[in-house]
């Protein structure tokens, strides 16, 4: 009977050391995924927030008023550039992401809690309801 006790206590070994080794690869993928996804974002969001500055101190430049009201009017224009290029970049971040996880099959390589921010509304409700189902 200790032999067999053995045997089941390696085979359950082997099988706890192979799941470490699942969750390991599937933790620093996530890990790579996620700083590589932060610099792109910080990179587009960037780009949004100058072309959206750009673009308005263009537009200011064409209208003919006083000095100051432009300059008043390009401090609100550029409030409203950054948050909105930060809003914009977000959006865009969030389907790049989505994008590349279905274009090399990333949904079995990363963790559920990283895939969760990057389903869309209709796939965040069905996981939403299997998750209250259980």
């Amino acid at each position: 009977m200790n032999g067999e006790m053995d045997e089941f206590d390696e085979k359950e070994k082997e099988r706890r050391k192979q799941e470490q080794i699942a969750y390991r690869n599937r933790k620093n993928t996530t890990n790579l995924f996620l700083i590589v996804g932060t610099i792109v974002e910080v990179i587009i969001t960037f780009t949004i927030v100058m072309a959206l500055v750009l673009l308005t101190v263009l537009i200011i430049q064409k209208i003919n008023l006083d000095d100051t009201v432009k300059a008043n009017i390009f401090q609100f224009a550029a409030i409203a550039d950054l948050i909105g290029g930060i809003i914009l970049g977000l959006n865009i971040y969030k389907a790049l992401g989505r994008w590349v996880i279905k274009k090399w099959n990333l949904q079995d390589k990363l963790r559920e809690d990283t895939l969760i921010h990057f389903k869309t509304r209709k796939e965040y409700k069905e996981y939403y309801e299997k998750q209250q189902h259980r």
